[in-house]
């Protein structure tokens, strides 16, 4: 085989490697553009009401009393009508950052303590557990929760933030400037910023989850709500990455 041609099926091998690649790197995105194209918005509000009802039933045995956002304090944070802390607030969220800045300094967080109840073994994985360990399964769950919705509140508001970013660097434009060609360079510089953003808040969330796990492998209690709230978050990302494309698409 002459050299120019093994030189082209290299290159060849290469692309069709990096093409795969970045299939498999944003199927989930393509999964999302596909539910877009293919589903109206009611439908995937519907879905995603599901999603949580699910969540909701997941966590019966927990006593949670905090609360996701709604789908209008996630459009006040896209459209910069309120702030990341106006909604933690109004959602009794205020304290999830404290608590998360507490446990990413290894500073003296309060470990829940060992059940004293004789006679009780504390067991992993669904088995029975004493009343001391449940009550302290549920303040850990509910931290835990806390700190994720804290984290989504915090992501809308910083995608509210590219979203005003985005626009007026487009207004600051004159007439003879906002051509396609530009309107698509920043749309696709802001997609990018999300796809970054994106591997930063999973990452966020696999960290919280991470350590909530270990807390409650500790006192011998049921860990599989956290797999819940990973299946939550990987749909409502999902769901949402759905909605605003086909919001903004039509």
């Amino acid at each position: 085989m002459k050299r120019w041609k093994k030189v082209l099926l290299i290159v060849v091998l290469v692309l069709l490697v990096a093409v795969v690649g970045l299939l498999v790197w944003q199927r989930e995105n393509v999964g999302a553009l596909y539910t877009a194209l293919t589903t109206d918005q009611d439908t995937i509000l519907k879905n995603m009401e599901q999603s949580k009802q699910k969540l909701e039933d997941s966590l019966t045995d927990y006593d949670i009393t905090v609360f996701a956002p709604t789908k209008e304090q996630n459009e006040a944070l896209l459209n910069g009508t309120a702030s990341a802390d106006e909604i933690k607030t109004a959602l009794g969220l205020e304290n999830a950052d404290a608590q998360d800045a507490v446990s990413s300094d290894g500073a003296s967080t309060e470990e829940p303590s060992q059940s004293a109840v004789p006679g009780e073994s504390l067991k992993p994985g669904g088995q029975s557990q004493t009343g001391s360990t449940q009550s302290q399964a549920n303040a850990l769950v509910e931290k835990c929760i806390a700190e994720l919705y804290a984290c989504q509140v915090d992501l809308m508001a910083q995608l509210g933030s590219m979203k005003q970013e985005a626009l007026s660097q487009w207004n600051s434009l004159d007439a003879e400037q906002r051509t396609t060609q530009k309107l698509q360079e920043i749309g696709l510089n802001g997609l990018m910023k999300c796809y970054d953003l994106e591997v930063v808040t999973d990452q966020e969330v696999k960290t919280i989850l991470a350590t909530y796990r270990t807390k409650l492998e500790a006192i011998g209690a049921d860990t599989a709500v956290l797999d819940s709230l990973w299946k939550y978050y990987s749909n409502e990302k999902a769901a949402q990455k759905a909605y605003y494309i086909n919001k903004y698409l039509n």
